[in-house]
């Protein structure tokens, strides 16, 4: 007998087994197919989500302490300092001594990174556009307040 196709996320079916059927799970492929839309997007502009991000951080919190921007980027230190390698080396960040602390190193977004960052800002909008595209605007409203009351533990 031929195995039954794959659940569908939202797709309405009698689980053979009650966890294939959680919230957590339906909330893990949204968030693997959102993923994969902006990772479509963003390589076909030449970048990375993680570059994105961290671009981003910079031009709303920069200058910041490398391990302060590795904390708001919920990301361990080394992998961070392996990203911002790559960054500077591309001429997208900078770095330099903190000024009264020789152990930090702050990091800057660099007119190059800002003009990049500002690119991607279409591409991630036209992203966030394909991944709404099936819900009106008070829908996508309320998913973004519950998904933002889920990420919080309903602390405000």
């Amino acid at each position: 007998m031929p195995a039954a196709p794959a659940p569908q996320p939202g797709q309405a079916q009698e689980a053979a087994w009650p966890g294939l059927d959680c919230l957590g799970r339906q909330l893990t492929l949204a968030a693997r197919h959102a993923r994969q839309i902006f990772d479509h997007r963003l390589a076909a502009a030449g970048s990375t989500f993680a570059t994105y991000v961290t671009l981003g951080m910079l031009a709303g919190h920069g200058p910041v302490i490398q391990r302060q921007l590795a904390a708001m980027l919920g990301v361990e230190a080394a992998t961070l300092t392996r990203q911002l390698d790559r960054l500077e080396r591309d001429g997208l960040v900078a770095r330099e001594p903190a000024a009264g602390d020789r152990r930090a190193v702050l990091v800057r977004l660099t007119r190059p990174g800002r003009a990049l960052l500002e690119r991607l800002d279409g591409e991630m909008a036209a992203a966030d556009a394909e991944l709404c595209a099936r819900l009106d605007p008070e829908q996508a409203g309320q998913l973004r307040g519950l998904l933002d009351l889920l990420a919080t533990g309903g602390r405000a």
